[in-house]
């Protein structure tokens, strides 16, 4: 039902007559390149999220590591189930020690991590359509206080769970101060990424401060709902109708689908550049002699 009403709304969107699509087109265009920045920018912290709970529970990784591996599950993602980005890093990582029950451990800490940010940081957003500016305002300001609480509320949530036998052995106690770090690089990679939407809609004529929260905050909304449909790859034609709707209060319908669509694909070519940046990466170092390495990295 909720992909029918989605992909409904999309098509309708896309094929309503409006004589400014084709200009709406080219006005992205400029567009483009910096909102790939941010979406890459966004990626990159959204990996050393990722990176804090895995390492804590199995060997160290390097930034470019933790990007090449992360980034290899995000290519997993568009195949419809949570476990092909797993098969995917465990492939990548055999070599270090780190096996599938490290990485899924991992997985389940930095899930619960993503969608309970994802949730705060988005909630204005929320607040805003319910019942205003200055209910969202208010949600505003009480968000860092909400992820200040988040890591020893996930820590109490992670013991509740290992009580269920089933559960006991997919789930690892991460310390205190590594779910900190988490919370707050993945709240601010929400921030971040939501840059690239903000742009989109700016291009296609949305106002800069009125778009703001609808971009920012409605993209961790629609993202993290989105990700919950795991029968789609990645939420595909989900977050986008979700998008579309959230932007629709600062653009009209046609260019907020437009907006969403090309937030999607923004989104995929920042995973690929991210996968093929880690893999050359990892490559140079390996092929670094051990000497110069030891110089030249720096501890991660």
């Amino acid at each position: 039902m909720v992909l029918t009403l989605s992909a409904a709304f999309l098509i309708r969107s896309f094929t309503t007559e409006d004589a400014h699509i084709t200009t709406a087109l080219t006005r992205l265009g400029p567009y483009l390149p910096p909102a790939l920045a941010a979406a890459l920018t966004g990626l990159w912290l959204t990996a050393l999220s990722w990176r804090e709970p895995l390492q804590s529970l199995s060997a160290p990784l390097t930034r470019p590591q933790a990007v090449r591996v992360f980034a290899a599950g995000q290519l997993g993602k568009y195949v419809p189930g949570v476990m092909w980005s797993i098969v995917l890093q465990s492939r990548l990582t055999a070599a270090s020690g780190i096996t599938v029950l490290h990485l899924t451990a991992a997985f389940g800490a930095y899930a619960a991590v993503s969608l309970s940010t994802g949730a705060v940081v988005g909630l204005p957003a929320l607040a805003d359509h319910a019942y205003g500016p200055t209910a969202a305002a208010l949600t505003a300001v009480l968000a860092p206080l909400a992820l200040c609480l988040l890591s020893p509320l996930l820590t109490i949530a992670v013991r509740l769970f290992r009580a269920v036998p089933a559960l006991a052995r997919r789930l690892a106690p991460v310390p205190g101060p590594v779910l900190r770090r988490a919370v707050w690089l993945c709240a601010l990679s929400w921030a971040v990424t939501g840059v690239h939407l903000w742009l989109l809609a700016v291009a296609l004529g949305a106002d800069p401060l009125a778009a703001v929260l609808p971009c920012v905050a409605g993209f961790a909304v629609a993202t993290s709902l989105a990700s919950v449909v795991v029968v789609v790859p990645d939420g595909l034609g989900v977050r986008e109708a979700l998008l579309a709707v959230s932007l629709a209060s600062v653009l009209p319908a046609p260019q907020a689908a437009l907006a969403a669509a090309g937030s999607r694909l923004v989104l995929a070519a920042a995973d690929v550049l991210a996968f093929g940046y880690g893999t050359l990466a990892a490559r140079r170092v390996s092929l670094t002699p051990v000497s110069l390495r030891e110089r030249k990295e720096s501890p991660c």
